[in-house]
């Protein structure tokens, strides 16, 4: 998990259901979500700032679900002054999320890093990918 901030992979690497594996002699790690033995992916999304205010109420809000229903599906561009970083886990039953602005030519962190499992993962899931 090489290209994700370091702030988001402490939280990674620190939460009970998440265990890296190093390989090939510790040149690569392998990041698997144990409660399902599922593989855990990354990827980094830009997005506009009407949309970035809607993903930092999400990460902001204590109810995901009305949360999701009030802003629907979050559409990514190319070039955004809002920076989300997710891991998720290949069957989509855990996901964590890092969201940035872009203040004063740098990326500033927006609320707390977020974790999610079971199906509030899977229904997060399917409003970014």
């Amino acid at each position: 998990m090489s290209s994700i901030p370091s702030e988001m992979a402490n939280v990674l690497f620190h939460h009970p259901s998440i265990k890296a594996e190093k390989h090939l002699f510790g040149l690569k790690t392998t990041v698997v979500y144990t409660k399902t033995n599922s593989n855990v992916r990354k990827i980094e999304l830009e997005f506009d700032a009407e949309c970035g205010q809607k993903i930092r109420k999400l990460v902001e809000s204590n109810d995901l679900r009305s949360t999701l229903q009030e802003t629907g599906p979050f559409k990514n561009c190319d070039n955004g002054n809002f920076k989300a970083f997710l891991c998720y886990a290949k069957d989509r039953q855990f996901a964590a999320l890092l969201l940035q602005q872009f203040v004063d030519f740098d990326y500033r962190q927006i609320g707390e890093i977020r974790t999610w499992e079971g199906s509030d993962a899977e229904a997060l899931l399917q409003h970014f990918l």
